[in-house]
């Protein structure tokens, strides 16, 4: 068993910052360095850790000798970096989605297995007290048999690119109560109402130039409906409202005796509801779990701290799975599990019907598409001056 396991961080943006926060707070935990492009970022990063910055994580990686890796660059590195990880036996946390195709998920998990080692992806919710609480009163009975899963998305991006980014989070959301997917039938329009083609499809940051490097990405608003080998129907709606807002995030979970609302994107609001039917009128009752709510010290946690607490939850669990030598509970597969969903509902609006798990091809549907009628690949633009860089486009590779 390990003492203490050295950490390293890849991508020392937002995301990177709050992940090394999460190192410093675990038990067992020590922050070792990181790896950065951008000098302003990796400055101010190692005056703030007090640790190494490599400007190539592969040299960091050689030089440092960590356990563990997260990765939390932009989406084009976390196959890349994972593989390299892998290849040395170093555990790894990655940013979610897991990758930019399903062909790439397959490797990272693949490579891991190989090599023995544990990857778990940031989904956050699988952190959360709130969601083993609601699997112990789904799995007692409380609302009976769980039948349909409704899922709502919080606005503030179109749903191309609310499906690489937030829709990752909420397709593993459902699979943590419903299981393994077996279909999928999608619907994606733009804004006038006409269906989504091969001629919408663009890059996640010509959609917006201050959105994060997701790849290929289509529509403006869609719906999605899901069945599982549990036997339970989810349905998911991106509206894509002009302003994000928390409250609309979550999921419905609907049984024969009564319902569990879940909401809110990184702290959980939960509400049940008794009775096999519910007017409007009918208050749902609100349920509080004051081992995510309340600090140490008994006061109200606010949303930094709740981030702080799951990601450091989701941190420690990587260590545990290593010493036990089981998958994390937010695995590289719930991870790759995700990404299936979101590429089998563009699979779905291409070919206009049903697509039955797994998918295949592996590659990106949405390439295919464009190949399949003679359009160019689309391409991310040139980031802004107050942008994080494209760090695909930055990073150095070996491997």
């Amino acid at each position: 068993m390990t003492e203490t396991y050295r950490v390293v961080v890849v991508g020392l943006g937002g995301m990177g910052r709050h992940h090394a926060e999460a190192v410093v707070a675990a038990d067992r935990c020590e922050l070792v360095g990181g790896a950065e492009v951008d000098p302003g970022r990796a400055k101010a990063w190692q005056s703030r850790f007090d640790a190494p910055v490599f400007g190539d994580y592969e040299s960091m990686m050689e030089d440092l000798e960590p356990d563990i890796a997260i990765v939390a660059t932009q989406a084009p590195l976390h196959h890349p970096v994972t593989v390299a990880a892998a290849r040395r036996k170093i555990h790894v946390l990655c940013e979610k989605p897991i990758a930019l195709d399903l062909a790439q998920a397959d490797d990272m998990v693949d490579s891991c297995d190989d090599f023995g080692v544990r990857l778990a992806v940031n989904h956050i919710k699988r952190g959360s007290a709130y969601n083993r609480h609601v699997q112990e009163l789904v799995g007692s009975g409380e609302i009976g048999q769980l039948l349909h899963i409704r899922a709502s998305e919080k606005g503030g991006r179109k749903v191309g690119n609310a499906l690489m980014e937030m829709g990752t989070h909420l397709f593993d959301w459902i699979c943590l109560f419903a299981g393994k997917l077996e279909w999928t039938h999608a619907h994606f329009v733009q804004f006038d109402g006409r269906q989504s083609t091969a001629s919408d499809i663009l890059h996640s940051r010509e959609v917006n130039l201050r959105d994060r490097d997701a790849g290929l990405v289509l529509g403006e608003r869609g719906f999605v409906s899901f069945r599982f080998d549990s036997g339970i129907h989810a349905d998911a709606e991106f509206l894509s409202q002009s302003d994000a807002d928390d409250r609309d995030y979550g999921l419905d979970l609907i049984g024969t005796k009564g319902r569990i609302a879940l909401r809110g994107s990184v702290g959980t609001w939960m509400f049940i509801h008794e009775g096999e039917h519910q007017q409007p009128q009918e208050h749902w009752q609100p349920v509080a779990l004051d081992a995510e709510d309340l600090d140490e010290q008994g006061g109200q946690r606010d949303s930094a701290s709740k981030q702080l607490l799951i990601q450091k939850n989701l941190l420690e669990d990587l260590v545990a799975a290593i010493e036990a030598g089981r998958d994390p509970i937010s695995s590289g597969r719930d991870g790759r599990a995700s990404l299936e969903m979101i590429h089998s509902a563009w699979e779905s609006q291409r070919q206009g019907g049903r697509i039955y798990a797994p998918l295949t091809p592996r590659t990106h549907p949405l390439e295919r598409w464009l190949t399949a009628e003679n359009l160019p690949m689309r391409q991310a633009p040139p980031p802004l001056v107050d942008q994080e860089p494209d760090l695909a486009a930055a990073f150095t590779t070996r491997a």
